[in-house]
């Protein structure tokens, strides 16, 4: 029986297998197991990254502005005691899709939207849309859309720095 081809292989393959293929042969190596299972996964990062490096992570807002009803933010999740930054991510956020309370918190700045969603405890569906590698910031990066009450409310595109000890500890 003769072997499949990579290519036939690949095309039995899921989206997101395919997306995780396709950035390990850009990379020339494998993506580190627990930096796959963060980049894959999809309930709330923020608790998962402080599960990770024990409470140890603080959610910075680097930039947020409004363009009609549109919401564009920055933000960046740090070790506290080193300032070693673990991810950062670009948020495109509908506010006339969200609930009132949770558009008023996201532009506060405090907290991650996933944290907010999840205190709020807001029904969401998530659905990643994209996996890859941004050569220059040295990053493994996913693209992915949050829909409440089935309307897209906000796009997120995070980036995890793939050099990272923490990720292969």
């Amino acid at each position: 029986m003769k072997r499949k081809t990579l290519a036939t292989d690949i095309y039995n393959l899921s989206t997101l297998q395919k997306a995780v293929v396709k950035t390990e042969a850009k990379l020339r190596r494998k993506i580190p197991p627990l930096l796959l299972i963060v980049i894959i996964q999809n309930g709330v990062l923020e608790s998962i990254l402080q599960f990770l490096v024990r409470n140890d992570i603080e959610v910075s807002v680097l930039s947020q502005r409004e363009s009609g009803s549109v919401l564009y933010r920055k933000i960046c999740v740090r070790k506290k005691h080193d300032g070693v930054v673990i991810m950062h991510a670009e948020s495109r956020i509908k506010t006339k899709n969200l609930p009132t309370v949770l558009r008023d918190r996201i532009i506060e700045g405090e907290k991650g939207i996933g944290s907010l969603i999840e205190n709020l405890r807001i029904e969401t569906f998530r659905h990643i849309k994209n996996i890859g590698f941004d050569r220059r910031q040295r990053a493994i990066y996913r693209i992915y859309d949050i829909y409440i009450r089935k309307q897209l409310a906000i796009t997120i595109k995070e980036y995890f720095p793939i050099d990272l000890p923490l990720w292969n500890s």
